[in-house]
């Protein structure tokens, strides 16, 4: 049994809204091992957000590094809801270790300025946090195994939410001084502008080649979707299908140092309904 209090569901569905809808498509042992994911991933991404300096941000990592240690050994878990919900989550759906490890490392690379080299980069940065994420949700919602498609899937939606997740969060990279955009995306660009919050075409340039990147994973999703044998798991990466909406969402803004790309909750859960009935992204 997965021990989850009305605020830690309250806290999943305004940290993590979309993913926290769609576990109202699981049954209820799943949806709280789903909801205690979510909230542990959340704890894990905004570790950087959270703090003023880097190095605070590892600690935080490191706190929960050491939670994941105490869990895997069998020791006494720390007194913290989340930890004690991963544990419990952990065990009633054997989840693996490794996905867990890696979607906490992949997190730290957002401490650099420039944390991606290039697009490839970026694209595996979203396979080792959302990527990961999903892979061990697929399990939590009831797939016997992550399949060579169901990997694909995996990844290829991660991809999609990451590169859609980070231009949500724009402003809040470039008032931190930071650039998700790869360096290779940033010929011409003049970063003092852009952290002073000024538009460019350099950066127009840079944004929609970001843009063509989620096309891409969107695509790439839905043909891992059409090979993949679900049962009753999609639900978990139904979430995914809300990606290039907000992403297109974010191309219409006429400034993405002000505005922040939305979707009502009607159209959110109408879309989700409909990526659940078709089994696609």
């Amino acid at each position: 049994m997965i021990t989850l209090s009305p605020d830690m569901i309250e806290q999943a569905a305004q940290v993590a809204p979309d993913q926290t809808l769609a576990t109202s498509f699981l049954a209820p042992e799943a949806r709280a091992g789903m909801i205690a994911l979510i909230l542990f991933t959340h704890e894990v991404a905004r570790a950087r957000q959270a703090v003023s300096e880097p190095m605070l941000a590892a600690i935080r990592l490191q706190w929960w590094r050491d939670a994941l240690d105490e869990i895997y050994t069998g020791k006494a878990v720390r007194a913290q809801p989340t930890a004690h919900a991963l544990a419990e989550t952990i065990r009633a759906f054997d989840l693996p270790r490794p996905w867990f490890d890696a979607l906490v490392d992949a997190f730290g690379a957002e401490q650099d300025d420039v944390p991606f080299e290039t697009w490839a980069a970026l694209a595996d940065h979203g396979n080792q946090t959302y990527g990961n994420f999903n892979r061990l949700a697929l399990l939590i919602a009831g797939a016997p195994a992550i399949s060579t498609s169901l990997d694909r899937l995996a990844c290829q939606a991660g991809v999609l939410w990451r590169l859609c997740d980070l231009m949500a969060q724009w402003p809040r990279w470039t008032q931190r001084r930071q650039l998700w955009l790869p360096v290779e995306a940033q010929v011409g660009l003049d970063r003092e502008a852009t952290f002073a919050g000024k538009t460019s075409p350099a950066l127009a340039k840079g944004l929609q080649l970001a843009y063509t990147h989620v096309l891409t994973a969107h695509k790439d999703a839905n043909q891992a979707c059409r090979a993949a044998a679900f049962g009753q798991a999609f639900p978990a990466v139904a979430y995914a299908a809300l990606g290039l909406p907000y992403a297109k969402s974010f191309q219409a803004l006429h400034d993405p140092f002000r505005q922040v790309a939305s979707l009502s909750l009607l159209e959110r859960q109408l879309r989700l309904v409909w990526a659940v009935a078709r089994q696609r992204i």
